[in-house]
């Protein structure tokens, strides 16, 4: 996986976020988020993926192009004829400039993605079990050259004459990674959705793909069994999603103005807000800094976490389209702006719990709970177990993945801890459940 913002030299980062292509894709998120927002009919639908795809291919073009440019150099090779321009001005005999192209396009193509992935959700009318369900494969490589792709838009254009039907490309996504495309279909008063392998030659067909896509199918049907590791599932815990979202838009709100806030948010969570832009124009980086450390500690104490020996805390920065199965920025209930500066890194937010109240909320329901993170631990690990919770006759161990859902989507802690009870009182737990909520459009649409 590319490297992360926060993991390279401050300068870096910030040629990175300047860069005029990534300025000219941030404006383009900003817009695209608005027109997706507006879309209502299938033909409006094939508009907006039309001109998504088109900017995507241009976008994994060049990055190609620019990985052609930066190997030659570094076989020693002479700079080709048809290099193409360096947007940075930057010197184009030294492979530095092109590193920093190819990772500005590699940005760019997944913050564009990310607009593909709130299409997707969109479109699922938010049911998160079909993106976990699509989302389990390996992600696919650059639109550009991509053999198979003229097939794919071939497909779509057999279905640009029926006003009731659309045809997503996942390849337009990072989230949906099996089968080629999905089929939506105007059925009553609703739509049924169908899977699609595509391929060039018809009697090309791979067993493993088919078989990854029966089973995304029945999952998402019936609770089948997911692709992947065996034992894993969907799992309903029969209530509805809930939130605390709308405290994340006041504190954008008031950052917008005051560049940081902090607030506090039930369940014992502090939640630090910060506008890039205003902030960089009034402070220096280290006053900025400042002033972001105490917005943020001012709301650990209002939340009474301050002095909590074990915390865990979750950032927004540089998550676009980097977790399939997260929810986009695109799709937050904030506006436009505050989901394009997110994408793009020039907005961030921190969320910040107590092992205490995790630990708490689980026990108020009838469960007994254990800290697991040892004291000092500054990071999670992926894959490491977090809380353990039991109910005496089960267990069930928590990690990085539920925590991040539980923080970013600032969900609400009573409603978490009763979904932990839930999946604990059924006797046909499997070993990887994958809990779901109902209605959860309600928080996104």
């Amino acid at each position: 996986m590319p490297v992360r913002l926060k993991d390279l030299p401050d300068e870096r980062a910030n040629q990175l976020l300047v860069h005029p292509l990534h300025q000219d894709v941030f404006r383009s998120l900003v817009q695209l988020i608005h027109d997706l927002r507006q879309c209502d009919t299938y033909p409006e639908y094939r508009d907006f993926q039309e001109g998504l795809l088109n900017q995507l291919l241009e976008i994994d073009s060049l990055r190609g192009q620019c990985t052609r440019v930066r190997k030659r150099l570094l076989a020693g090779k002479p700079l080709p004829a048809d290099a193409p321009e360096l947007r940075s001005g930057a010197d184009p005999t030294d492979v530095e400039s092109w590193e920093l192209e190819v990772a500005v396009c590699e940005r760019g193509g997944r913050q564009l993605r990310s607009i593909g992935d709130a299409l997707a959700w969109r479109l699922f009318n938010y049911d998160r079990r079909a993106i976990v369900a699509l989302s389990r494969n390996n992600q696919p490589g650059l639109l550009s050259g991509k053999e198979g792709l003229a097939a794919e838009r071939d497909f779509v254009a057999q279905h640009t004459r029926d006003d009731n039907a659309f045809v997503l490309l996942h390849d337009i996504t990072s989230s949906l990674r099996i089968g080629d495309a999905t089929l939506f279909q105007r059925a009553g008063d609703g739509w049924e959705a169908s899977l699609y392998e595509i391929k060039s030659d018809p009697n090309r067909r791979r067993t493993p793909q088919l078989r990854r896509k029966r089973l995304a199918e029945e999952a998402v049907r019936n609770n089948g069994r997911l692709p992947g590791a065996r034992g894993t599932r969907l799992v309903s815990v029969g209530l509805p999603y809930k939130t605390h979202l709308d405290l994340l838009r006041r504190a954008f709100e008031l950052a917008a103005d005051r560049g940081v806030q902090g607030i506090k948010v039930p369940g014992g969570r502090a939640v630090m807000a910060a506008e890039l832009r205003p902030s960089s124009e009034r402070w220096s980086e280290q006053e900025f800094a400042e002033r972001a450390g105490r917005a943020y500690q001012q709301a650990r104490r209002r939340a009474g976490i301050y002095t909590s020996e074990h915390h865990v805390h979750y950032m927004s920065d540089d998550m676009a389209a980097r977790t399939p199965i997260t929810p986009p920025w695109a799709i937050y209930p904030l506006p436009p702006l505050v989901c394009a500066n997110l994408i793009a890194d020039m907005a961030v937010f921190v969320v910040d719990i107590s092992s205490e109240a995790l630990v708490a909320a689980l026990e108020d329901v009838g469960l007994h709970a254990n800290w697991s993170i040892p004291p000092g631990q500054k990071e999670l690990q992926q894959g490491q177990v977090v809380l353990r919770a039991t109910n005496q006759v089960r267990g069930i161990e928590l990690r990085p993945s539920e925590m991040q859902r539980l923080l970013l989507e600032l969900m609400d802690l009573p409603l978490w801890a009763e979904s932990v009870r839930r999946l604990l009182a059924r006797d046909d737990l499997v070993p990887h459940p994958w809990p779901y909520f109902d209605d959860e459009w309600r928080v996104w649409a």
